[in-house]
């Protein structure tokens, strides 16, 4: 196994991003600054960044992949689904966030050491599992797209 091969770029694509979810979401166990969390985070946006910017050379199958128009609509009515979906995504990340947040506040409150490392680290193992799956077999793109 070389250390520039799929397997080798996926395995540390999957380590990166798990490592990342984990810090995120254990990191008000370790600094009880909100200042200092927010930079943190903000340094953690950052590698998240940079790990999407990966994705076309992690996972070289979606490369090529172009789907087709799922709906028929005029632009302006695209641009408006895309804008709504848009701040929907938004709206539900900051309430997940926030809802994560209160949750280990309270287990802290009851006496719980660590109460937010435990719910990081399931979240970074499914993100892990996340991205190492092959996608392209789980869609069955492997079936239709001549490059995978």
């Amino acid at each position: 196994m070389t250390m520039d091969g799929p397997r080798t770029s996926r395995l540390a694509f999957a380590g990166v991003s798990a490592l990342t979810v984990l810090t995120w979401y254990a990191l008000p166990d370790a600094v009880r600054s909100r200042r200092a969390r927010a930079v943190i985070k903000a340094g953690l946006l950052g590698v998240t960044a940079a790990g999407a910017v990966m994705i076309p050379q992690v996972f070289p199958e979606v490369r090529d992949f172009r789907p087709g128009p799922l709906i028929d609509l005029p632009a302006p009515a695209l641009v408006s689904l895309g804008v709504g979906a848009t701040a929907l995504a938004a709206a539900g990340t900051v309430w997940f966030e926030k809802a994560v947040f209160a949750s280990g506040e309270r287990r802290r409150a009851r006496g719980v050491r660590c109460a937010h490392t435990p719910p990081a680290v399931a979240m970074a193992l499914a993100t892990g599992a996340v991205a190492l799956a092959d996608w392209t077999k789980l869609a069955g793109m492997d079936r239709w797209h001549p490059s995978v």
